[in-house]
């Protein structure tokens, strides 16, 4: 129990003879839920470490936590072990001990209404089935804990098979969904941060993508020879029923979105601007949030959070510390809705080029920053980008206004991340110190993606695996695939790397990419094929103008088979006796 929660009482029980005793446990239930805004991290497996951990961005953090070359399981580093199972045994208590109060104090006192006890516990039901997704995503096979224990309970439990973990999960999305709120909370600021029916379908759908793609569907070998102590095994072999299961909870959420239009994609208001659009979607409560934290990391700017660290030392105060690799710039496609390098889908675009200069908002910049779609210009911060409010020119070459004389904050690959980063915030007048935004956790458009990548597994001649992957793109200003390359249509493994494609962009720096790869058991490729280990790249800093636009190796990482899983932290494994750790760890 936590000091907060205690104030002087000797025993569980009395928390629950109190309302607002009981509210506030029910409150700390909430609090490990995932903050993507948390990206300058270390140690917080449920902030957004993820996106440096990736082929996505570098971080000093990161760095310093050791995991970019081989480490073990001594590493505590993004741990979600130790602090997922507390939250576990927080709603474990919550759902046994608490009951209604309507008689505490008399006329005019604080009461729980039966109601809303029914309401609580479904809230508490979802969040625990939610910490052992999490759990699930990170480790795999994992104890499940559904009640809680004291030191007289045998504490040391083995892991259940994937499958027990997975059938869990469903069960108690199914059951919990009941009695959540049945419409989101889009109307009522209050309650947004409060799941509901449309979040426990999305975690539903999550948890099914995970039990039919490779790594959990009988594709890593190692898994399928794992077994605890008694022999019983731990992984699955393929069960191709599982790909039907994950594309039809994919259709639930999707249909019950576009049932009243309950979610939708957003897009700006006014005439129709995917500039905009990208941009405003992670500045406002809008309708294609399902699930958001109120609880952020962006802070005052001046903080040490997301904006300040997102800013180039060009800037009052920017500290530069969100260093995006090359891999990821590459990635994304030019205006005509091409990439710029060929890909098994598409050819590249003809209008790329990295030969030479040209002119971008009045600025000389690289070619290769020309005629890129808005998604690139929302989350890429290259040299010669104008900066808002200042309109300054970000310069990362030598000499330039934000180069590398400087130790920290010094241009690592030569670009930033810009995405998510509100233009209004600045470190002087007329810029404001801090703005609020929430925490994205689920968003529409993951679904969209997710439900194409499914029903492309199940069904590829289905046009509506091309439908959900376009609509994405029609956000974004770019045209659709089968008008580029109509051999695309209906071609699955053509459609499969389209739409990795387009989560590799469309989600980028969110917190997904670390899981995607290592799902798709892609992450052993090269980097220029999904790859997590091996030579990454930027541009050279101790280049000037011209120079600086070279490739060059910035990093090697260490992937092996084993870090497909987090391991088991060591500290529990050297106090159990039946818990068996990952494999090669």
């Amino acid at each position: 129990m936590s000091d907060e929660l205690a104030g002087g009482i000797s025993d569980i029980s009395q928390v629950f003879d109190n309302v607002d005793r009981t509210r506030k446990w029910y409150s700390q239930v909430f609090a490990n839920r995932p903050d993507y805004s948390m990206i300058w991290v270390e140690t917080d497996g449920m902030g957004n470490p993820w996106t440096a951990y990736a082929d996505e961005i570098y971080t000093r953090l990161a760095n310093n936590s050791g995991k970019y070359n081989e480490w073990n399981s001594s590493n505590s580093a993004a741990q979600r072990w130790g602090k997922l199972y507390e939250s576990i045994r927080q709603a474990n208590i919550f759902l046994e001990q608490v009951r209604p109060i309507v008689e505490e104090g008399g006329p005019g006192a604080a009461v729980l209404t039966e109601p809303e006890v029914e309401s609580y516990k479904a809230n508490v039901r979802f969040m625990r089935a939610l910490y052992h997704y999490y759990l699930m995503e990170l480790y795999g096979p994992i104890p499940i804990v559904d009640h809680s224990m004291t030191l007289e309970d045998e504490l040391d439990l083995p892991r259940n098979s994937l499958d027990e973990v997975i059938n869990f999960i469903d069960a108690e999305l199914l059951a919990s969904m009941q009695g959540m709120e049945q419409e989101p909370y889009h109307n009522n600021e209050s309650y947004r941060a409060v799941p509901t029916k449309g979040v426990a379908l999305a975690v539903r759908a999550k948890l099914w993508a995970y039990a039919a793609s490779p790594l959990f569907n009988g594709g890593f070998a190692e898994g399928r020879q794992l077994t605890n102590k008694d022999g019983k095994r731990l992984f699955p072999d393929r069960d191709e029923s599982k790909l039907q299961k994950a594309m039809q909870t994919c259709k639930d959420l999707i249909e019950y979105a576009e049932q009243g239009g309950r979610y939708q994609l957003y897009r700006n208001s006014g005439t129709f601007d995917p500039a905009k659009s990208v941009y405003e979607l992670f500045q406002q409560y809008n309708t294609e949030i399902i699930w958001a934290n109120s609880a952020t990391s962006w802070k005052a700017y001046n903080g040490g959070g997301f904006d300040q660290y997102a800013t180039p030392r060009s800037e009052p105060s920017g500290l530069g510390g969100f260093h995006v690799l090359q891999e990821l710039v590459d990635d994304f496609y030019m205006s005509d809705g091409y990439p710029a390098k060929s890909t098994a889908f598409l050819e590249a675009s003809p209008s790329y080029s990295e030969i030479g200069f040209g002119t971008l908002d009045g600025v000389e910049v690289s070619k290769m920053y020309i005629g890129r779609e808005p998604r690139f210009y929302n989350t890429i911060t290259f040299s010669g980008k104008k900066w808002h409010i200042s309109n300054n020119e970000v310069q990362f070459y030598k000499g330039g206004n934000s180069d590398n004389s400087v130790g920290d904050g010094a241009p690592f690959t030569g670009y930033l991340l810009y995405k998510r980063m509100n233009r209004t915030v600045y470190g002087r007048s007329p810029g404001v110190t801090s703005m609020y935004r929430p925490s994205i956790i689920f968003r529409l458009a993951e679904f969209y993606l997710l439900y194409a990548e499914m029903l492309n597994e199940v069904s590829p001649s289905d046009p509506d695996v091309l439908k959900y992957v376009n609509l994405i793109r029609e956000r974004a200003g770019l045209p659709k695939l089968e008008d580029l390359n109509p051999a695309i249509a209906g071609n699955q493994e053509l459609q499969r790397e389209a739409i990795r494609h387009e989560r590799r962009i469309e989600l980028a720096t969110e917190g997904q990419r670390y899981f995607d790869v290592r799902r798709w058991m892609i992450a052993e490729n090269t980097p220029d094929q999904g790859g997590q280990g091996g030579d990454f790249t930027g541009m050279t800093p101790d280049g000037n103008k011209a120079a600086y636009h070279v490739r060059r190796k910035v990093q090697t990482r260490s992937f092996k088979r084993k870090n497909y899983l987090f391991p088991i932290p060591l500290a529990e494994m050297q106090r159990s006796k039946n818990l068996v750790q990952n494999p090669g760890w």
